[in-house]
């Protein structure tokens, strides 16, 4: 039996045990990620309250998936409102779509933001939720270390290449990182087979996380979603290397790719280029798994894995 001395002594290690667990953030965190997002409010086929028909303006209903997933953070990929990203616009369409989840919104910088001048727009309606105006920092969530990128090269003081403040900056926030699990966002695709295809001006942002051995990135742009397996910088297969994710299936619109891929682009683990929908990550604090939320699919997941961490 223990003496009521040991048994006090017990019990406030296991207290202190467990107020540092809690003290490094939840066990497993639910992400839902997705981009290009509400349509123009011009646009023939918008419904504001009902059910939009066909390909374009789903936005309401891809949201709702978000919305059901209860998910602890909502990570936008960048292009909230098309087709000009206005006030007006934002209120009257992003706002009662995804805009349900603003609270827990991290917002990346998109092309179509910088349709207004300095993007805003996009700054006023999502305020202190981007932590940075130049559109880049890291954050905690829950045991995981988030670096969000502008990939806008041309709108970010000195580009995104090696040398540049982003890249500086990036390099530094990694080496100073101490979590085993690391996840990166912007918006172009380093890879895609999508219309727009491979994005060149994030090779050395990828190329950086690659050295830092950073676990994924996810991105938008593209209308389809696109899951890499692990790619070094030069696209090659690669177990240490970085996955890429796209997911620009927010219900502004999606579309197939040009029939014939260019030569030498890395082929992807899964794609899907005729549904809307939203990816699910759930991080735990070495581990992440993935499910690919598809709108109107059969089954309705129409990707789902686990994967470790570094």
């Amino acid at each position: 039996m223990l003496s009521g001395v040991a048994l006090l002594l017990v019990l406030v290690l296991v207290a202190l045990w467990l107020l540092s667990r809690c003290s490094t953030g939840p066990e497993t965190v639910r992400v839902a990620a997705v981009g290009d997002m509400a349509c123009d409010p011009d646009d023939p086929d918008f419904r504001n309250d009902t059910k939009a028909s066909g390909d374009h303006c789903r936005h309401r209903d891809v949201s709702s998936l978000a919305v059901a997933m209860r998910p602890d953070v909502l990570l936008g990929l960048g292009d909230y409102q098309y087709e000009l990203p206005t006030t007006a616009a934002y209120q009257g369409v992003y706002h009662p779509s995804y805009g349900r989840l603003l609270d827990r919104t991290v917002p990346v910088f998109g092309n179509q933001e910088y349709k207004v001048q300095d993007a805003n727009t996009f700054t006023a309606y999502f305020g202190d939720r981007i932590r940075d105006p130049r559109g880049y920092w890291s954050q905690e969530i829950g045991r995981w270390h988030l670096v969000v990128l502008n990939s806008n090269c041309s709108a970010v003081a000195g580009g995104c290449g090696t040398g540049s403040p982003q890249q500086t900056w990036l390099a530094e926030d990694l080496s100073d990182n101490d979590r085993r699990c690391v996840i990166a966002a912007w918006h172009h695709p380093r890879w895609s087979s999508g219309l727009a295809g491979a994005d060149s001006r994030t090779a050395d942002l990828f190329r950086t996380l690659y050295d830092h051995r950073v676990e994924l990135v996810l991105s938008g742009h593209e209308a389809d979603y696109e899951r890499f397996g692990p790619l070094n910088p030069d696209g090659e297969a690669d177990p240490r290397g970085v996955r890429q994710y796209v997911v620009g299936t927010g219900g502004q619109a999606h579309y197939r790719p040009a029939a014939a891929a260019p030569a030498g682009r890395p082929v992807s683990e899964f794609a899907d280029y005729d549904h809307h929908g939203v990816l699910q990550l759930d991080l735990a604090p070495d581990s992440w798994s993935w499910r690919f939320h598809a709108l109107e699919a059969d089954p309705p997941v129409a990707d789902q894995g686990r994967a470790s961490c570094h």
